[in-house]
């Protein structure tokens, strides 16, 4: 008996915090019968295919729930069906998230965005600049950097600072050096000190602020937070963003009663087959470390966060978190960051040229947009999109996505779980999504 009484309490206090946007009629909220019809046949489609294992659309306008469908399986081996509740790794997506958090201590004034990073983390101080990789002798061929990184580098990727798989000059020697970029081991001892330290001893890419390059700017920010704030980048996230936003299931180690709500992380062949992606497939596509591995999200209530990857969570979460960022700054009652401090984020900020895969693979361009951790629409691309110029968007890389629409007070997410991803699958839906607009 007394099991039950503690269940229902905990049932009770589960639906008293968990707190889902409200939902909408889709033609009230100005979507179209028609063009919604064509989302779902394009999603029932690719899960029927076998294109995607199984998925989950969603869209919000006007701060109320249009479209909310899961499409195929969460897990192939055992056949269980997608939910909209089920629980995804979000990777790149985490980043959005950490930007936000890293915004509210720059509104405390802690720092500028013309603050040179070794002020707050001295080990980038004397940063060196990749011109070479001597393939005999295994060593960077470097040069002393002529500009200091400054925090608006960190926030916006032009810091110049490495993802170690992604780069191409020197990928090797990046590789040896055994950085942890991600999803930490629940045995590691590692801290993130340790981690933004090794880090800092990689040569930069190019010089700060004079291109885009997709790397651990993220992970550091979460350690400049670390040593301004005093408290672990994690318990950060929890206390400032996901305990006011009522995130009560979004995740830095999952709790072990929400193992079972895992969609499965799936990789594929050139053929199409999929197979379970596992700590092996990631050491060749990620160069994944002996501190990497893909159960990372059995590390409950973990102190090690890497700000650009490790958060797991779920649409209804998310859609919280962005509709905060559409209602500048608040939701319901909890103010996370300051009107200004939103537009900010809205803002293409740099213009640089880059030949980083990364960017090119994300938006087709070699002229990029930064912004604060996203990519914002130009005028001259959305002139051949339905979407507005001014949105933004960024993905992740097990199969996430989000896209926020301010002149249309829209967003739109797809999540699924398949790296690397199918070619347009992403573009395709947000298309469909956006041409369903009918006022």
């Amino acid at each position: 008996m007394k099991h039950i009484i503690y269940l229902a309490v905990a049932l009770i206090s589960f639906g008293s915090f968990a707190q889902n946007l409200p939902a909408g009629d889709p033609a009230q909220l100005g979507l179209s019968k028609e063009g919604l019809a064509r989302v779902d046949a394009f999603m029932v489609k690719e899960s029927e295919n076998q294109h995607i294992p199984g998925s989950i659309g969603m869209i919000v306008r006007h701060g109320k729930v249009a479209y909310k469908k899961a499409f195929g399986k969460a897990n192939l081996e055992t056949g269980e069906a997608m939910r909209t509740d089920h629980l995804f790794r979000m990777a790149s997506m985490t980043k959005i998230i950490t930007g936000v958090a890293g915004l509210k201590l720059f509104e405390r004034g802690l720092f500028t965005m013309d603050t040179p990073l070794e002020t707050i983390l001295p080990e980038f101080a004397n940063m060196q600049v990749l011109v070479g990789y001597d393939t005999l002798k295994h060593q960077f061929i470097t040069r002393p950097a002529k500009n200091k990184i400054l925090m608006k580098h960190v926030f916006t990727h032009t810091s110049g600072i490495a993802y170690p798989p992604f780069s191409s000059l020197g990928r090797e020697g990046y590789l040896n050096a055994g950085v942890t970029i991600a999803f930490p081991k629940g045995d590691t001892k590692l801290t993130l000190a340790d981690i933004i330290h090794s880090t800092a001893k990689l040569p930069l890419v190019h010089e700060p602020g004079e291109s885009w390059t997709y790397g651990m700017n993220l992970e550091v920010l979460g350690r400049v937070i670390e040593v301004l704030d005093g408290r672990t980048f994690a318990d950060f996230l929890r206390q400032e963003i996901f305990t006011p936003l009522k995130m009560t299931r979004t995740f830095v180690g999952v709790t072990p009663n929400e193992w079972n709500n895992m969609s499965q992380v799936y990789t594929q062949d050139k053929s199409g087959k999929k197979s379970v992606y596992t700590d092996e497939v990631g050491k060749k596509l990620l160069g994944f470390s002996a501190d990497m591995s893909m159960d990372y999200y059995k590390n409950t209530n973990t102190s090690l966060a890497m700000g650009g990857t490790d958060v797991v969570s779920n649409v209804d979460d998310y859609a919280r978190f962005f509709q905060m960022l559409l209602n500048y700054g608040q939701l319901d009652g909890a103010q996370i960051l300051s009107k200004k401090t939103v537009e900010m984020i809205e803002k293409p900020l740099f213009d640089v040229h880059t030949n980083d895969g990364v960017a090119m693979g994300v938006t087709g361009r070699s002229q990029f947009k930064a912004g604060v951790t996203v990519y914002v629409y130009p005028e001259e691309q959305a002139k051949f999109e339905t979407i507005s110029a001014g949105s933004y968007f960024w993905k992740g890389y097990f199969g996430t996505q989000y896209w926020i629409d301010r002149k249309e007070d829209m967003f739109a997410l797809i999540f699924f779980q398949l790296a690397p991803e199918p070619t347009n699958f992403n573009e395709k839906f947000r298309h469909l999504v956006w041409g369903s607009i009918a006022k």
